[in-house]
């Protein structure tokens, strides 16, 4: 786990790096987290003031997405959308940013904390790559919320594939009636010639 907190607190800016222990005298300041609350204390002063003050619930612009998590994925406490999405996957910009550092990087689904949750999923429910646990229900629908989120995912290879068996599909359908369209109009025009070869003959 120390490795993974290390792997992404490396990813972000210094400025809002992750971390987890308070501070030693000795330590970088961006690093900090003087009440453990895994919200670094640089980001709790971009949040309100002081580094021991965010609660991880306060959410200014009422979108959804905490202060503390939009300043981590992109410096201001009002600046991520929860709708924004940029590569049309399903997974939101300001979750793309913290796990890999752009709107349109590839994500993947690495577990990082041994749950079962990927690394965007868990930013999320929880705002960090490593907190949820999978069990967390929100909206107490009895359905855990990672697995709401899986469902919201369009898989870019699943559906370029998907594309293109649907498009073999209409084509051989598409090909399969104009031949059965012919020989229908083949099998009429001998009937009607023999009817007309009938009435001459009368």
């Amino acid at each position: 786990m120390a490795s993974a907190a290390a792997a992404e607190a490396a990813s972000l800016p210094t400025a809002v790096a992750l971390a987890a222990t308070p501070c030693p005298a000795t330590a970088d300041v961006s690093a900090c987290d003087a009440d453990a609350d895994t919200i670094p204390d640089t980001v709790e002063r971009a949040v309100c003031g002081s580094g021991t003050c965010a609660t991880g619930r306060k959410d200014r612009d009422h979108d959804g997405v905490p202060d503390w998590v939009e300043v981590r994925a992109c410096g201001t406490n009002t600046c991520a959308s929860p709708t924004t999405d940029s590569v049309r996957d399903g997974i939101p910009d300001f979750a793309r940013r913290i796990v890999c550092g752009s709107n349109t990087c590839f994500t993947g689904n690495a577990d990082t904390n041994d749950h079962g949750v990927p690394r965007w999923a868990s930013v999320v429910i929880c705002g960090t790559t490593t907190c949820a646990t999978g069990h967390e229900d929100y909206d107490a629908d009895g359905v855990s919320d990672a697995i709401q989120l899986a469902a919201c995912v369009i898989g870019r290879d699943g559906l370029a594939s998907t594309g293109a068996t649907i498009a073999i599909g209409l084509i051989a359908a598409l090909a399969a009636g104009l031949v059965a369209v012919g020989l229908l109009l083949a099998r009429r025009r001998h009937v009607f010639a023999a009817a007309l070869d009938a009435e001459s003959v009368a």
